[in-house]
């Protein structure tokens, strides 16, 4: 028997199959899916359970919680209006009571006004028959006798008014005596400035000798370019390993140094390397003034400052007035000024600004001007208060004072100037004070010494006991001072100290 195989049919049972086995595949899949879906739907329905149960007790317990917490208040504000109301019911019982003693008070004042004026109707009636009295014994009607005692009591009240304002005046002055001389103090104590090293000449020091002749150059053409670059004078003497420069302008003498040092250093001196040496000198001295001025602005909290002004005050460190840094005097003085206008009650910005650029026309190069009209001009135009312009422009009487802080600023420059170590004098012009002053005590009789001390601020004076009394000694430190006064013009004060001592010594076996 011959089967014939239909592959057409044979593929498609297959196909049938395979299909029938995925069908099968499908349903058991979805039934896996399905029964997972139910159980994970289940555990979220327990968890959503769970966690509504636990928000549930937690809202519960937060009610519970604010119920108390509202209850407590309740009873804390209950509490704290039974005592408001306590407190008033007793002030109320107290102000009942002062109506009623003051109802009692009244009564007792109204009869005890009857019975003053009762005794005021009677002692104006005893009054009257008194002066009737007095009237006949003196001869004098009433009328006189009224003015005749309105005469002695205005005559007795006018003695007293005169001892009364005489004991006020000197009480004020001392008062204003001592309170002047606590705020100089506590001024002067609490500044504290350290002065910079004065200088009577710039020094440049050189590696050997043989450096003094390439400065001087072939037939001197190095020194005498050097010289009218810097427009000061070069002096090459005989000096070991120095050198210095010479000239009355500050900025000058501080660029000539730069520029020298910078061709020292460099080795190389000639015209040209000197022009070179000297411009890069310029700008690097204009950019340390600049660089000084708003240093010194900064440090004391001075804002809208102009440039020119920045400018000025920084060549203010290249000047020196008898050896004493001008910045640094001037900063001194800003300091002073603030101190005691704080104590006056001022504003002391005003007097810090108008203490720092009091002497600020001395970097000014101004002949046909003093310095204070010059750094007024300066100020002035560069828009500064009219209080900080007169302060600045009268501080040394030039012009009337406009305001109490011209008088501080010319105080705090007097004590910055003045006081001991500020300033020094040349030596001649010391040494020719010093003798003058000895000179001057011992032309009087009876004097056996004289020394100066405080360099020429304290003049000692000892005179002999048996030549001289008690009264006659203070006679003749009145002539020394008037003396003192005629012959030598200084602006410095002398303290006169005149001792008149005499002793007894033993000594024993």
């Amino acid at each position: 028997m011959t089967y014939n195989l239909d592959w057409n049919s044979v593929i498609l049972g297959l196909l049938a199959t395979c299909l029938f086995a995925e069908c099968i595949l499908l349903i058991v899949r979805v039934n896996t899916l399905k029964h997972k879906m139910d159980s994970e739907a289940e555990s979220i329905r327990n968890q959503e359970r769970s966690n509504y149960e636990k928000q549930k007790h937690q809202l519960e317990m937060m009610l519970k919680e604010s119920e108390l917490e509202i209850k407590a208040e309740y009873e804390e504000m209950l509490l704290l209006a039974k005592n408001a109301k306590q407190k008033q019911d007793e002030k109320l019982a107290e102000i009942t009571v002062e109506l009623e003693n003051a109802k009692v008070a009244k009564e007792r004042s109204n009869a005890e006004y009857e019975v003053y004026k009762k005794m005021n109707q009677h002692s104006i009636a005893v009054r009257d028959e008194y002066v009737e009295k007095l009237a006949k014994l003196a001869s004098l009607d009433e009328k006189q006798i009224h003015e005749n005692a309105k005469i002695e009591v205005e005559k007795k009240c006018n003695e007293d008014l005169v001892s009364y304002k005489r004991e006020l005046l000197e009480k004020s002055k001392r008062d204003i005596d001592a309170s002047a001389r606590r705020i100089l103090m506590d001024a002067m104590q609490r500044l504290s400035v350290q002065m910079p090293q004065s200088a009577s000449a710039t020094i440049v020091k050189i590696p050997d000798e043989a450096m003094k002749g390439r400065l001087i150059g072939k037939e001197g053409r190095n020194i005498r370019s050097f010289e009218s670059e810097t427009a000061t004078t070069l002096v090459i003497d005989e000096s070991p390993d120095t050198v210095m420069i010479s000239s009355f302008n500050p900025t000058r003498r501080a660029i000539a140094k730069t520029a020298l040092e910078a061709l020292v250093a460099d080795g190389r001196i000639s015209p040209a390397t000197i022009e070179q040496a000297v411009k890069s000198a310029k700008d690097s001295v204009l950019q340390t003034i600049e660089d000084m001025g708003e240093q010194t602005l900064a440090d004391l909290g001075i804002v809208s400052v102009s440039h020119d002004v920045k400018m000025a005050l920084g060549r203010l460190s290249l000047h020196l007035s008898l050896n004493q840094d001008t910045l640094a005097h001037s900063i001194e003085v800003a300091k002073l000024s603030a101190l005691i206008a704080s104590e006056l009650g001022c504003d002391s910005s005003i007097a810090l600004r108008a203490g720092l650029f009091h002497d600020i026309g001395k970097s000014i190069s101004n002949s046909d001007m003093s310095h204070s009209k010059s750094g007024a001009e300066l100020l002035r135009s560069s828009g500064e208060s009219n209080v900080v312009v007169n302060a600045v422009e009268s501080h040394h009487g030039e012009v009337p004072a406009e305001s109490i802080y011209s008088s501080v600023v010319q105080i705090a420059d007097t004590i910055s100037a003045t006081r001991v170590g500020a300033r020094m004098e040349a030596t001649e012009g010391y040494i020719r004070r010093v003798k003058m002053l000895e000179a001057v005590a011992q032309e009087f009789e009876g004097v056996s010494n004289a020394y100066v001390l405080q360099a020429g601020r304290e003049l000692r004076v000892i005179v002999s006991p048996e030549a001289v009394s008690d009264t006659q000694a203070q006679d003749i430190v009145v002539k020394i001072r008037t003396k003192i006064e005629e012959k030598i013009s200084n602006s410095i004060p002398v303290k006169i100290t005149l001792i008149r001592e005499k002793r007894w010594v033993e000594t024993t076996k």
